[in-house]
């Protein structure tokens, strides 16, 4: 008998938890999609500018004194016309160097939407950044 309820407890949390994954519906219903998307969200100017762009986010002074390191986990929301919103740090090592952060990438350009059944979509993200000392 516990294991019939362990089984239906976990299936029942599994196909919750799937559901919550496909696609994620705002307080304005306006449906914010993680996955079954056509094409991916895509930095206008190519993702390989993004990412050299991110690589000159500098430390901060308190940050490279207390040789802090590690990834830090930035989740945003690419929106329908290109846009950013809802960009907050996930995980990040230090309140000052977290603001820095989301300062850089608000400043950047726009996004070439994700696209569903031919229509753009919102689109959540994540994105690691790497903090990596390097001794001089």
């Amino acid at each position: 008998m516990k294991t019939v309820l362990f089984i239906l407890i976990t299936t029942l949390f599994a196909l919750k938890t799937q559901a919550q994954v496909q696609a994620i519906t705002s307080p304005d219903q306006d449906t914010i999609f993680t996955t079954n998307i056509d094409v991916a969200p895509e930095f206008k100017d190519g993702m390989d500018r993004f990412y050299a762009r991110l690589h000159r986010i500098p430390y901060t002074f308190t940050d490279r004194i207390g040789e802090r390191q590690g990834r830090v986990i930035v989740m945003m929301v690419i929106e329908k016309d290109g846009s950013i919103s809802n960009l907050k740090v996930l995980h990040g090592f230090s309140e000052k160097q977290d603001h820095e952060i989301l300062r850089v990438i608000k400043r950047l350009n726009k996004w070439k939407p994700g696209m569903r059944a031919g229509k753009p979509v919102r689109v959540l993200c994540s994105i690691p950044i790497n903090f990596k000392l390097i001794k001089s």
